[in-house]
């Protein structure tokens, strides 16, 4: 009875408080995250305003001012989203005076923009110069929205930490009185229960040292026995996501270094004056800026969208449609690739292919993944061959593609994982280099859609990825 009592006690009060730290949590996490993610959001779509203004000033291109202007749409619903978050005065205060801003910065520019239209001259640099400023100041407004909220953060979490360490001092209490009273009523019955629990101890506290050790041969009740494998499973996948992480921290540092080395090389011979009276040679360094910027730019949305997926947050517009269009599309934009090394890229449609609800644009994503792939393991001469089917599963009715190459193939030990994140296809005789997450992305995609795609492959004979799509 006193055992229970104090369960009761202590479940009652851990109960009160981790509401209490619920609501803390969920306030910092639903409210204060979201609106530093949405002013960062806000700082990628003003620089990418920004730029467009400036390649229009400077190439005088119609076609840059009109990116100009599709990016004040996109900052006004950044603003909408932020605005309806911000409840503080002081940030709705600091976020008025950055649309005001933001506004005087979009005046100058339309002048500007009416001055070049006209062919007048006009005080480019003092225009620059006010610009410049104004874009300093909107930043710094916004970095103050983000201390401010990086400050309410914080106190939450300090006034979480107070609570956490009040339930700690209680449950602390509690378990002491409740092992005291345990062992006065049953010392015998607990020796093996506490071998087995001074062993899970130990274990975890290898576990903060990063060493992922398995419980062996445990002599206990059955529960204790299942809370050991459960242990076991646990450091086997925090063993897993240790090496992920490792992988990942190696494979992003690997692939950032090599465009940023050479973005940093260009804009510093650029810096120095070098070429400054050969336009070709320079216009080959911006060039090569813009294709680094693009490689990152890639890389970065490849991790955003994968982040989505995982998360269950990525959006798809399904439509009813006929695939084959947005198959051929995807072909008709390889194959310029394929025509280079000399692949016959065929596609062999059925008739009367039936139509299925799908989101055309990330299917495409799908077929360029799997075409791009199947390309780079073709050699010279080989072939590239989709094919469409209809068939049935299991009563459902099922529009099945796939993409087979006769180039190297896969290894098999690489198959079982390969569409996992951060695993470079490979052979015998090579690994492409990329970014690894092409496949996972892929896979999810299909999943999203209500789908499977597997791999078969033999060293040596090529490739087959194929997919499934359920009928409409």
């Amino acid at each position: 009875m006193a055992i229970m009592i104090l369960v009761v006690f202590l479940g009652i009060y851990v109960t009160f408080k981790l509401n209490q730290l619920n609501l803390l949590t969920g306030s910092t996490s639903s409210v204060d995250a979201i609106i530093i993610n949405q002013v960062e959001h806000l700082f990628d779509t003003m620089y990418s305003q920004v730029s467009f203004s400036n390649k229009y000033l400077i190439s005088k291109d119609q076609d840059f001012y009109q990116k100009f202007v599709e990016r004040k749409e996109y900052f006004k619903k950044d603003v909408d989203k932020l605005e309806s978050l911000l409840v503080d005065t002081e940030k709705r205060t600091i976020f008025s005076e950055t649309l005001r801003l933001y506004d005087r910065y979009l005046s100058l520019l339309e002048e500007e923009h009416l001055f070049i239209e006209k062919g007048q001259d006009y005080p480019l640099e003092r225009y620059q110069r006010e610009k410049e400023e104004i874009i300093d100041e909107i930043e710094r407004k916004l970095l103050q929205i983000i201390k401010i909220t990086r400050l309410d953060t914080y106190k939450k979490i300090y006034e979480a930490n107070k609570i956490s360490s009040r339930v700690l001092k209680v449950t602390a209490i509690a378990a002491f009185l409740t092992v005291v009273i345990g062992i006065l009523i049953s010392f015998f019955n607990t020796r093996s229960i506490n071998r087995s629990i001074l062993q899970l101890q130990e274990r975890t506290k290898e576990i903060s040292e990063g060493k992922f050790a398995k419980i062996q041969d445990i002599t206990s009740p059955p529960e204790i026995k299942e809370l050991a494998n459960s242990f076991n499973i646990m450091c086997e996948r925090l063993r897993e996501i240790d090496e992920l992480k490792e992988d990942f921290i190696s494979h992003i540092s690997h692939e950032l270094r090599t465009p940023l080395t050479a973005i940093r090389e260009a804009t510093s011979m650029l810096l120095d004056g070098l070429y400054i009276n050969e336009p070709k040679k320079r216009h080959e360094l911006l060039t090569v800026l813009h294709e680094e910027c693009e490689r990152l730019i890639h890389l970065v949305n490849r991790i955003l969208d994968l982040s989505c997926m995982e998360a269950k947050m990525m959006s798809y517009h399904f439509k009813e449609r006929n695939i084959i269009p947005v198959i051929q599309k995807c072909v008709l934009k390889i194959a310029p690739i394929a025509k280079r090394k000399n692949i016959n890229l065929e596609l062999k449609p059925p008739l009367g292919i039936p139509f299925v609800n799908i989101d055309s644009e990330r299917i495409g994503q799908v077929m360029e993944n799997l075409l791009g792939n199947a390309l780079k393991f073709t050699p010279n001469g080989g072939s590239v061959v989709v094919l469409c089917i209809c068939r049935k599963d299991n009563g459902r009715r099922l529009l099945e593609i796939s993409v087979s190459d006769n180039g190297c193939g896969i290894l098999e030990e690489s198959l079982e994982n390969i569409f996992d994140k951060f695993v470079r296809m490979g052979c015998e005789e090579r690994t492409v280099g990329g970014t690894g997450l092409g496949l996972s992305i892929t896979r999810h995609i299909v999943t999203a859609h209500g789908g499977k795609i597997w791999a078969q492959s033999k060293p040596g004979k090529g490739s087959t990825f194929s997919f499934t799509l359920p009928v409409s």
